[in-house]
């Protein structure tokens, strides 16, 4: 069974100053920070068609090795990121980012698909709370979080 998850962030920022800060990997490496910590991320921006190899460690204690994470789309003018990723135990982690204007601030949307068959419920419920604490790191106004089968 596949999961969806889509957590919308409000922002009272610039959507384009808001997507050039989001697509440099030390913004992701920040708002982890006390969950994951990631080894062999580049200290650079997110380029398409590059795939980046990581060891990810969940808090301290779970060791992810080998992640890969392809940027299959990187979008400056409409704001926009897709990556597709995966590891031993997730075999689909797609991940769609979008920040949009809206009013005096922008939207920042993500949606990730995921299919883990050992543990995909968990596996759902924990991108949830991860991509929920990233906005409430960045210092969200307001934050919707749905989880949904496919």
């Amino acid at each position: 069974m596949t999961r969806q998850i889509t957590v919308t962030a409000r922002y009272p920022t610039n959507a384009d100053a808001t997507f050039a800060e989001a697509i440099h990997f030390s913004e992701m490496v920040e708002a982890m920070r006390g969950i994951a910590t990631y080894e062999g991320l580049p200290d650079d921006v997110v380029r398409e068609g590059e795939t980046y190899v990581v060891d990810i460690t969940l808090f301290g204690l779970m060791k992810n090795p080998g992640h890969r994470m392809h940027v299959e789309i990187l979008d400056r003018q409409s704001r926009v990121l897709q990556s597709r990723e995966h590891n031993a135990q997730v075999t689909r982690w797609d991940h769609h980012l979008s920040i949009q204007p809206h009013g005096a601030g922008c939207v920042w949307t993500d949606t990730v698909v995921i299919e883990a068959p050992r543990m995909e419920w968990f596996t759902a419920r924990f991108a949830a709370f991860v991509y929920t604490r990233r906005h409430k790191h960045r210092g969200a106004e307001a934050l919707e979080t749905l989880v949904k089968r496919l």
